[in-house]
């Protein structure tokens, strides 16, 4: 049914499109003024475009993003125009256009999403060029923003194209969309070893160490009594990025390791009693 009535639309249209073009002088003379009428309207819009991005702190892709759309949207109606001019029938070129649009969405269906997608993030702005995600297993920074889709670079160097659509519509988390991140460390003393001690000694480590931040507050939490150590939680708060939370949590490490060092508190490590059973 569907089929049929897209060939009678064609049939209809075909008909109703006569080559016998109006290219009078007259005509001539509109063509040239409607085009560059259409081009004029195009540079002026870029400009509107460009002051509203820079006035709402936009980047440079939104502008690009926009003005492409509605260099598209002119130049298509002033293309609708000259045809008009031409003595082409408005009606007949309607329903053509139509069913080639309808073609080519079907066909382009995944390259209009990444594009919806790309203008949604644009506008607003789940994350920024700089910005470290996390999205679809892996985990990097947003090098470029672009129409189809965005660049990561993963913290090992490697670099992940990755669709807009994937990026608007999963899950997405941004590491770096607030001033500040928590780390844990864990560490384990014996259960012979003053567990108030060993904690009074986890906070010092912790207000000592460089990048942990004093506010919020770091925190000592009694974790767990495992198979062979008292576990403690320590918890810090840092910059954002990946490398100040390696950097920190590095530090608080090697300062703990060295206080219950001095001090004579175990950190144990799981003992293993293995059972042999000799033959007779």
């Amino acid at each position: 049914m569907f089929v049929q009535r897209v060939q009678e639309t064609v049939s209809n249209a075909s008909g109703s499109l006569q080559f016998g073009l109006n290219l009078t002088p007259e005509a001539g003379i509109l063509v040239a003024a409607t085009l560059i009428g259409t081009w004029t309207v195009n540079k002026i819009s870029n400009r509107l475009v460009d002051r509203a991005v820079e006035e709402r702190g936009g980047d440079k892709h939104a502008a690009f993003t926009a003005k492409k759309v509605t260099a598209y949207t002119s130049y298509t109606l002033g293309l609708v125009v000259v045809l008009g001019i031409l003595g082409v029938d408005p009606s007949a070129l309607a329903s053509v256009l139509g069913l080639i649009g309808l073609g080519v969405s079907f066909a382009l269906r995944d390259v209009i999403s990444n594009f919806i997608s790309g203008l949604m993030i644009l506008v607003n702005k789940p994350f920024e060029i700089g910005d470290q995600i996390r999205v679809d297993g892996y985990e990097g920074t947003i090098k470029d923003i672009r129409i189809r889709a965005s660049d990561i670079k993963t913290f090992d160097g490697r670099k992940v194209i990755v669709p807009n659509s994937t990026l608007y519509n999963d899950i997405v988390v941004n590491d770096t969309a607030y001033a500040q991140r928590r780390f844990n460390v864990v560490v384990g003393v014996g259960y012979d070893d003053n567990v108030k001690e060993a904690s009074d000694l986890a906070e010092e480590a912790l207000e000592e160490t460089d990048g942990v931040l004093s506010v919020p507050s770091p925190q000592v939490l009694v974790d767990e009594l495992g198979g062979s150590s008292v576990n403690l939680k320590l918890r810090g708060w840092t910059k954002p990025e990946r490398a100040d939370q390696l950097r920190a949590a590095s530090k608080l490490t090697e300062n703990i390791k060295q206080k219950y060092d001095d001090a004579g508190i175990d950190i144990p490590y799981p003992i293993r009693t293995v059972n042999l059973n000799e033959e007779q």
